[in-house]
């Protein structure tokens, strides 16, 4: 799905997660981590991208959804944010909250960025504890 990146924009994106949530069976808190985790994604292309527009993809998988945020955007060193801060610590990045966050709300987190490009994926899977799975 290609939308503008804009703000207003960004509750159509939670709309089709909690949507596809629901066919694979995820649970009402399920679904609320991933429709945090897409608006947190969303977000910071909207912010730190320049771009006018990015791309939400939806994969059903068995028990599992993958999400992809790709804009065509600057790209950022995503090294600088592979480890997640301490809880009420800064890592003395401008921003980087939002990947904690959505690190913390999905079972998996891949991020590819260069000058031209950046895709965030991100696995959930149904009736997964993501805090087992990340600690």
């Amino acid at each position: 799905m290609r939308l503008p990146a804009r703000p207003e924009y960004v509750l159509l994106g939670r709309l089709i997660v909690a949507h596809v949530g629901q066919v694979v069976g995820f649970g009402p808190e399920e679904i609320y981590d991933l429709k945090l985790a897409v608006t947190e994604a969303a977000t910071n292309v909207i912010r730190h991208a320049e771009v006018e527009v990015f791309e939400i993809e939806y994969r059903r998988l068995p028990s599992a959804i993958e999400i992809t945020v790709v804009d065509l955007g600057g790209g950022f060193d995503a090294g600088a944010h592979e480890a997640p801060m301490p809880p009420g610590m800064g890592n003395g990045i401008e921003g980087g909250l939002g990947l904690s966050v959505i690190r913390n709300l999905v079972d998996e987190v891949a991020i590819e960025s260069e000058p031209g490009k950046t895709r965030l994926r991100m696995m959930r899977r149904a009736g997964a504890s993501v805090e087992a799975s990340s600690g």
